[in-house]
């Protein structure tokens, strides 16, 4: 592996501030609002979010493959200046398929950004010999996501009720730009084993990473697994804000348990080593009840809509959802560990893959089901679903 040119640069703490500042999206925790306000309804949420889902899907295979041969820094940074694009976009124009535009550049974005973040930390800390502390720099970079996530959750009700959407876009965009030179600091760091290869070996790339991925026994128990609780966990965040807006909750409420929410991530994040040594196989029956408690919870919230009830039951949620967020510190660092470093963004990639596919899936069932047969209904059938696909899983880790 190449040596950085600066060997002095620790470039962990400049991730995770680059990260924090890019986390500072101060529309998220009103989102819903937001696609009101720009003449969408619910199921053109649901829809936007299947479309950023399959962006997702299909561009992080080949992002990926991309991160195995070029600088993982600069693809970094190429996949901030797309968000960067995104919010160019939404301040300049209004309606549908402006919105829908910004959720494809959000899903490029993702598929750069994950998959070649964790990969230029592993090999950052494979070329100083202490590769095995990934669990706990990796959990690091995901606190410092969640507190980002959760400061801009605060920030953007407080500057929505005085100031709107205008004015929250451009202070987004401006931290955008700081993070982007922010990640131009970084150590470049190479793999060795980079190299351009014609199409027919991207191809065999690409398949040998699926193979590594499904045909590994030691991790694809892990993979299934996290894409079930992927996909679910899609479904409960894009309830938080239908739910607050139909129990006519004061805005306030809907950045503080956005807040909540990225809070618990981000420590569950820098507690998932301990967490994970303490539980083990017992994480898994606490993750199988935390989902199906989760479905009741959503489905009572919108029969009472009470948004005092609402309330303490997304609490609830965010504390199943932060269970999840362990559980893939977790795999992550598995995945690493049983990868060559030939093809680790690309393994990494196709792991996300079908993490994206079941949220994908699910939330355009969910939509299509939710057209038809209205919003209990189609969690009733998603909570029967959950029994079904996820205790088999749940029973094998108990073996």
């Amino acid at each position: 592996m190449k040596n950085v040119k600066s060997r002095d640069i620790n470039p962990l703490p400049i991730l995770n501030f680059a990260t924090f500042l890019q986390y500072q999206r101060f529309v998220m925790p009103i989102s819903f609002l937001f696609y009101l306000y720009n003449g969408l309804n619910f199921s053109d949420f649901i829809l936007c979010q299947c479309i950023y889902s399959i962006t997702c899907l299909i561009g992080k295979v080949l992002m990926g493959f991309i991160g195995d041969i070029f600088s993982k820094k600069y693809i970094l940074i190429l996949s901030y200046l797309l968000f960067m694009a995104r919010v160019v976009l939404w301040i300049n124009f209004r309606g549908f398929w402006i919105i829908l535009a910004g959720e494809v550049l959000y899903g490029l974005f993702k598929a750069l950004y994950r998959g070649n973040v964790d990969s230029y930390i592993y090999e950052y800390l494979k070329q100083k010999n202490v590769n095995n502390e990934m669990i706990g720099k990796y959990g690091k970079l995901s606190f410092f996501t969640s507190v980002g996530s959760a400061v801009s959750c605060i920030a953007g009700v407080i500057l929505y009720k005085y100031f709107g959407f205008k004015t929250i876009l451009y202070i987004e965009f401006i931290t955008q730009i700081i993070a982007v030179l922010s990640l131009l600091l970084l150590p470049n760091i190479k793999n060795e084993n980079s190299k351009s290869v014609p199409v027919i070996d991207y191809v065999k790339n690409i398949a040998q990473g699926i193979k590594s991925l499904f045909s590994n026994s030691k991790i694809n128990y892990y993979v299934y697994y996290s894409a079930m609780l992927t996909g679910f966990t899609s479904i409960f965040v894009w309830n938080f804000q239908p739910l607050l807006k139909i129990s006519s909750a004061p805005v306030i409420l809907y950045g503080i348990i956005n807040f909540i929410n990225q809070i618990l991530r981000g420590i569950g994040g820098l507690s998932a080593k301990r967490f994970l040594q303490k539980f083990g196989n017992k994480l898994t029956l606490i993750e199988y009840c935390a989902v199906l408690c989760s479905f009741v919870l959503l489905i009572t919230g919108y029969s009472i809509k009470n948004y005092l009830f609402i309330f303490s039951s997304l609490f609830f949620i965010c504390i199943a959802i932060t269970l999840f967020v362990i559980f893939s510190v977790f795999n992550i660092s598995n995945l690493h560990k049983y990868t060559s470093d030939s093809n680790r963004a690309t393994v990494a990639s196709v792991n996300i893959f079908t993490e994206d596919f079941m949220s994908f899936f699910l939330l355009l069932n969910f939509k299509f089901i939710y057209d038809k047969l209205g919003i209990f209904s189609t969690l009733v059938i998603f909570m029967i679903f959950a029994v079904i696909t996820l205790l088999p899983i749940f029973e094998k880790s108990q073996d």
